[in-house]
């Protein structure tokens, strides 16, 4: 059976990083946005900045596989630091809602944009650095503890932990805020990163096996070397960005979107994120209770296409209809989709690292997703305002991007059908060479 106390304590880091996504990047950017006035373009580039700072999840990850650090653990050091990382900048948010806020009146006393410009990409840019190393970390450490064949389980139950971290929060969160007021959003933040260093700590202590042989950074490389030079891999990893892009590129426009749109107040958009990840939940739970009648992980990516698709017709038929049950049916769906994609592509690419790579697989496919979605951030803020200025109309800005993201799923799902075509083909020859390969790329999915 998967499921075992190291599993359980496990689950604690991802219960508590659900506290943290749900006040960092719902919460605060839809007060932003709709209660500070600030444009969608700025809270965009904040939360974007994951993106600029993506690679180093590859770096450290491939560090964290052949380095041991101190005390002779290699994944708990690099989960500590950026932990207290994300920590620092969940404590530190308040002051970007303090900077924006003031930069945004008229007066001698007023901040200048540009001063609160600078202090806030620092506390954002923290924050994104901190969640990159110590979720590498963490998960080459699941990688190391967790045996191959119960990998796609244990990662849905910890993404179950995740979401259901999401839910809990965002209801707590939603009735605090019913009133909103600056004040109970600064105890609402500086409570989650209390929250969040707790858990972690519980969580990973003593878990990371000591005494581990130091390798080579250069094989590590050179495997990331094999694995791009494969045109099989090259092709996972762009549909994985595709995918992630256009799933996920709305997060930052989806609790603005019914504020400004259908009127719906700070308490009523934080329950979005509520029903965005019971509809990652029931993925999570489809994604482990089904997973062996998949032929592949790949068929499980083209349901998550099929439910994105209907989730952002929901939401564009919102603004036609302003229906709040709709919108919220739609992103209920998306989550859905969200959660299948993730879970597919997670599990095709831990199926394959072994312990000394852990790390460098999960980095790459860390930086991949981690890179799509801060694009799609920074592009989904970008369109909204473009659009909006080029229409005069609020409602226009958001559906444009929400179109945009529906075609990029149908690309994903074309791209999704191309992989499936070519491993078919290429099935015969890959279990010949697959005692031979450094990597052995995508025929190797389990249930292929």
């Amino acid at each position: 059976m998967f499921l075992n106390s190291r599993l359980l304590r496990l689950s604690l880091f991802q219960f508590g990083l659900g506290f943290s996504v749900v006040v960092f990047t719902g919460t605060l950017n839809r007060v932003l946005i709709t209660e500070e006035g600030i444009p969608a373009t700025v809270v965009g580039w904040l939360l974007s900045l994951s993106l600029f700072v993506a690679p180093i999840r590859v770096l450290l990850g491939a560090r964290s596989d052949t380095k041991t650090q101190k005390f002779g653990y290699r994944r708990f050091p690099y989960i500590w630091f950026g932990t207290m990382m994300v920590f620092s900048g969940l404590s530190a948010a308040p002051f970007s809602l303090l900077f924006l806020s003031r930069s945004s009146t008229i007066g001698q006393a007023s901040t200048p944009f540009a001063v609160g410009m600078v202090f806030s990409t620092l506390i954002f840019l923290i924050y994104a650095i901190g969640v990159h190393i110590a979720q590498t970390g963490y998960l080459a450490l699941v990688t190391d503890i967790i045996p191959r064949n119960d990998r796609h389980n244990a990662v849905a139950f910890l993404w179950v932990a995740l979401i259901v971290g999401q839910i809990a929060s965002s209801l707590v969160i939603s009735w605090w805020l019913e009133e909103y007021s600056p004040f109970k959003l600064v105890q609402v933040l500086q409570s989650s990163s209390v929250i969040f260093v707790v858990l972690a700590v519980v969580a990973v202590w003593k878990q990371d096996p000591a005494g581990m042989i130091e390798g080579s950074d250069e094989n590590s490389f050179g495997r990331l070397r094999a694995v791009l030079s494969d045109g099989r891999n090259r092709l996972f990893f762009i549909t994985v960005f595709v995918g992630t892009f256009a799933i996920t590129g709305q997060d930052v426009l989806l609790e603005p979107y019914g504020g400004q749109v259908l009127g719906m107040g700070v308490n009523e958009t934080t329950r979005l994120t509520a029903v965005l990840g019971a509809g990652m939940l029931v993925a999570m739970l489809t994604a482990m209770a089904t997973h062996r009648r998949f032929a592949s992980p790949l068929h499980m990516a083209l349901l998550a296409c099929a439910a994105g698709l209907l989730g952002f017709g929901f939401v564009i038929s919102t603004s036609l209809h302003q229906s709040v049950p709709m919108f919220a049916a739609g992103a209920g769906v998306i989550g859905f989709a969200n959660g299948l994609f993730l879970i597919a592509t997670l599990s095709i690419v831990m199926s394959l690292a072994e312990t000394q790579t852990a790390g460098l697989y999960v980095g790459l496919w860390g930086l991949v997703q981690t890179t799509a979605t801060g694009i799609g951030t920074l592009i989904g803020g970008l369109t909204r305002d473009a659009a909006t200025q080029a229409s005069a109309s609020v409602t226009t800005g958001y559906t444009t991007f929400y179109s945009i993201e529906l075609a990029l799923t149908v690309l994903t799902a074309a791209l999704l059908l191309v992989m499936m075509r070519r491993r078919a083909k290429s099935a015969d020859e890959a279990r010949a060479r697959q005692h031979s390969s450094v990597f052995v790329g995508l025929t190797d999915i389990p249930g292929g």
